[in-house]
């Protein structure tokens, strides 16, 4: 056991003198290693981070609920039927409330319908193409909703379709000169006069989920005034929580049932809605992350391929560099094995310092992008302990060949070498 840790220190040892002894020919060498693992790492930190995003996202929304809507989700279908699904009938009032009166495993229900094309104005400053939503009574009970000033649509309004508006905080900045503060002001939009009754907390930005800084909220008796509620340009769905004892799959068939008698399809006929469920989401985005794991994996590869032949020249150059003191250590009693295992102890020594560089530079990046874009990035013990593994397993591979040459060589030939 000495003998191996004089060994792993001696090679430790040589493997930095080799390094500081050829700069730019280690520097060259290792930066394949480098590059390789800092596109692997980066590519599993950029993932991961998106996966965590993800996650957050979906766990703020819940996952016992379905949509309906006319829209299936579906990720990379290549036989995706838009033009039959446009044609399909946009969720309605009427249907709320008969899903809320006959589907018996159903807890609470909401309709909301986003028109994305409206023009909003006060004063002299306007701003186009901004997504109005409107939204049933049950909306606020069934989302966390927070507010920088004011408050919500009270039930009053929405009886009696008040012309009463809620602003996301970066509608109310733009409209006001940079001050939020919109409360009793009113704004024209859908060709009427609004009260402002509140503006939603800034929530920042959010990679999967809508948020509600850019978008304006009023209530859907007063959208059916302004609008027709059933234009098929509207994006309408209706969110159906289910009972706590209730499945997801028993609350899909009551709704399937309950809106085929209501919309009167004859048995042979296919639905005319979509129920969508937050797994569908989950399975589609894991797919992506996979595809977009074994890119980055591959990418990389091509990378320590070449780090790989790239150590392994430094070691067949320095195994020939000291080929005499090779024959010297075999004359005076040094076995293959120990000249075999100096020579991979220093191999692995090399690529784990490319390794590390690689890892570094992903930290470097990672506090760079935190700092700029506000997106939180995840780097944990396990991605970089992969990261090693392959460093070390790299320096493995590239290192055993020119240690096999080296563990060979005869004492006399060795030490007569020139």
């Amino acid at each position: 056991m000495k003998i191996l840790f004089n060994i792993l220190i001696e090679s430790i040892r040589i493997s930095f003198a080799e390094l500081l002894s050829n700069k730019l020919r280690s520097f060259l060498s290792l930066l394949g290693v480098t590059i390789g693992i800092f596109c692997i790492i980066s590519v599993l930190t950029a993932v991961n981070s998106m996966k965590a995003q993800l996650n957050n996202s979906l766990n703020k929304l819940g996952n016992n609920f379905v949509i309906v809507e006319k829209w299936p989700w579906a990720f990379d279908d290549p036989n995706y039927a838009w033009w039959k699904y446009w044609n399909r009938p946009v969720p309605d009032m009427q249907e709320l409330k008969t899903i809320e009166q006959n589907v018996p495993g159903c807890r609470m229900a909401t309709l909301s319908v986003n028109s994305n094309d409206q023009t909003i104005t006060f004063h002299n400053s306007n701003i186009e193409n901004v997504s109005a939503v409107a939204v049933s009574r049950g909306y606020p009970l069934m989302n966390d909703l927070h507010f920088e000033f004011g408050r919500f649509i009270s039930t009053p309004e929405d009886q009696n379709g008040s012309p009463v508006i809620v602003l996301g905080y970066n509608v109310a900045m733009q409209l006001n000169n940079d001050n939020p503060n919109m409360v009793g002001k009113e704004v024209s939009i859908f060709n009427r006069k609004m009260s402002v009754i509140g503006v939603f907390k800034k929530e920042g930005s959010r990679m999967f989920e809508d948020g509600h800084d850019d978008l304006v909220m009023v209530s859907y008796n007063f959208f059916k005034t302004a609008s027709d509620v059933h234009d098929l340009n509207l994006d309408a769905r209706i969110k159906v929580d289910a009972k706590p004892d209730v499945s997801i799959s028993t609350l899909k068939s009551e709704i399937s049932r309950t809106l085929r008698a209501h919309r009167k399809l004859r048995p042979k006929q296919e639905d005319n809605f979509a129920l969508n469920q937050m797994s569908v989401l989950r399975s589609g985005f894991d797919s992506i992350f996979v595809s977009l794991n074994i890119g980055g994996f591959f990418i990389g590869l091509l990378s320590l391929v070449v780090g790989t032949f790239g150590i392994a020249n430094i070691l067949f150059v320095s195994v020939r560099e000291r080929t005499p003191q090779i024959g010297i250590k075999k004359a005076l009693g040094a076995r293959s094995f120990f000249i075999l295992l100096e020579f991979l102890i220093e191999s692995v020594v090399l690529c784990l310092l490319g390794g590390l560089l690689g890892i570094a530079l992903v930290v470097l990046i990672m506090l760079i992008v935190e700092n700029t874009l506000d997106f939180k990035l995840y780097l944990n013990i396990g991605t970089m302990l992969f990261g090693v593994s392959i460093s070390v397993i790299i320096g493995i591979i590239a290192g055993f060949v020119p240690a096999l040459v080296a563990s060979r060589m005869h004492p006399v030939d060795a030490i007569r070498f020139r």
